[in-house]
C-alpha cells in the first residue's frame, strides 16, 4: 500500500509540475505573442475571444481542476483509515476564494474558473466529522452523499446546456457560459458531498 501510495503521489506531483509549467509557457506566450491578454485585468465589454486565447483559457482550467483532484485524491486516501482525517474546520474559509471568479468580468473568461473554489466550504463540515471512526454506517452515507452530489453536478451542467445553449452561435458568450456552469458544477460536488455527509450522520445520530 506504501509504494501505491508513493506512485500516486509522485504521479501527482508531475502533473502539478507540468500544470505550472503550462501555466507560465501559458503566461510568456500571451505576455511576448498576444499583448498580455488574460494575463492583465482587460474590459469584459470590449473582449473578443481567438484563438491565440486558448493556452491561458486551457491553463487555468488544467490548474482548477488539479487542485480540484488533489482535493478528492487525499480524501480517497484517508478514507482507508479506520477514522476520518483531522481537518479544521477554519479551512472552510478557503471557500471564498470563490468569489475571485467575478474578477471575469474584468480580466477574462479565464478567470471563470475560480468559481470551482467555492466547493472549499465543504472543508467546514469535514472538519465537524474529522477523527470519528470510519463504520459501515459511515461509508455507506459517503456513497450516498457522494452520488448525490455527482447527481446535482450533473444535472447543473445538463441544465445549464439547455438554458445557455442559445449562446452556440456567439463563441465568446458560449464559451464564458460553459466555463461558469462547469465550474459551479465542480463547486457543487465537493461541497455537497460533505454537507450531505455531515446530515446524513446527523440524521442517524437522532434516530
Amino acid at each position: 500500500m506504501k509504494r501505491a501510495m508513493k506512485k500516486r503521489a509522485k504521479i501527482l506531483f508531475a502533473a502539478g509540475v507540468v500544470c505550472v509549467l503550462f501555466l507560465l509557457a501559458s503566461i510568456g506566450y500571451a505576455v511576448t505573442y498576444n499583448e498580455s491578454r488574460l494575463v492583465v485585468p482587460m474590459d469584459l465589454s470590449a473582449y473578443e475571444f481567438t484563438i491565440k486565447d486558448l493556452p491561458m483559457i486551457v491553463s487555468v482550467t488544467l490548474v482548477t481542476v488539479y487542485v480540484c483532484a488533489v482535493v478528492v485524491v487525499i480524501s480517497v486516501t484517508d478514507r482507508k483509515k479506520l477514522v476520518t482525517r483531522r481537518v479544521d474546520p477554519r479551512l472552510g474559509f478557503l471557500g471564498f476564494l470563490g468569489f475571485l471568479g467575478f474578477q471575469g468580468f474584468q480580466t477574462g473568461p479565464a478567470a471563470f474558473v475560480r468559481f470551482a473554489f467555492f466547493g472549499f466550504f465543504g472543508f467546514f463540515f469535514e472538519g465537524k466529522m474529522s477523527g470519528i471512526l470510519m463504520d459501515e454506517r459511515y461509508v455507506e452515507n459517503r456513497t450516498r452523499a457522494q452520488l448525490n452530489a455527482h447527481k446535482a453536478a450533473v444535472n447543473i451542467i445538463f441544465a445549464g446546456l439547455i438554458v445557455f445553449g442559445g449562446f452556440l452561435g456567439n463563441v465568446e458568450c458560449a464559451l464564458i457560459a460553459f466555463e461558469i456552469v462547469v465550474a459551479f458544477a465542480v463547486a457543487i460536488d465537493l461541497f455537497l458531498g460533505e454537507y450531505l455527509l455531515y446530515q446524513y450522520d446527523q440524521d442517524d445520530q437522532e434516530r
